[in-house]
């Protein structure tokens, strides 16, 4: 091999590597902005819920896997329902992410809006949804979101809501 050719290689390589090292935060960015929408729509929901004399919800790992997964599944197959695609509801989804022995829980979801501010806005606006979120006797809170650009509401929410 001649030396021009093993230093092209070299180069070659150096530039995939260097492209996959500047790629790779925008991946870390999107997870990054995932989790900051989830946490805001908690922040705003614990509001709504203090200004009504409730006590803030818990966010819980388990719970926030079973939003997350009807989310993702929302987003995939462009629809926005509480029956799962699989025709799963909201109790099986959260038994099966390990939130067990709950006496209640409860859902809400919705898709399009561009930001927490505007998905909780639009959930107070709504009695069912406002009825979830202050219902002072759920304890706990699971958060999904996902976007999908290419599917007719491009934003995906979903609130888990519990006690055990």
């Amino acid at each position: 091999m001649s030396r021009t050719t093993k230093t092209t290689r070299v180069l070659a390589t150096g530039a995939v590597l260097a492209a996959g090292l500047l790629t790779a935060p925008a991946v870390a960015a999107d997870t990054e902005s995932t989790r900051t929408a989830q946490d805001e729509v908690v922040h705003l929901t614990n509001a709504e819920r203090q200004k009504a004399g409730c006590p803030p919800l818990t966010p819980v790992a388990t719970l926030n896997q079973a939003a997350q997964a009807h989310t993702a599944d929302m987003a995939a197959h462009g629809f926005m329902d509480h029956t799962g695609s699989d025709g799963s509801s909201v109790a099986n989804r959260v038994e099966n992410s390990g939130y067990t022995g709950w006496r209640s829980v409860a859902e809400n979801v919705a898709a399009g809006q561009p930001t927490a501010a505007a998905v909780v806005s639009e959930w107070m606006a709504s009695s069912g949804h406002r009825t979830n979120i202050l219902n002072c006797a759920l304890k706990d809170i699971g958060v999904g979101y996902a976007t999908s650009p290419a599917k007719a509401y491009g934003t995906y929410w979903t609130q888990d809501f519990g006690t055990r």
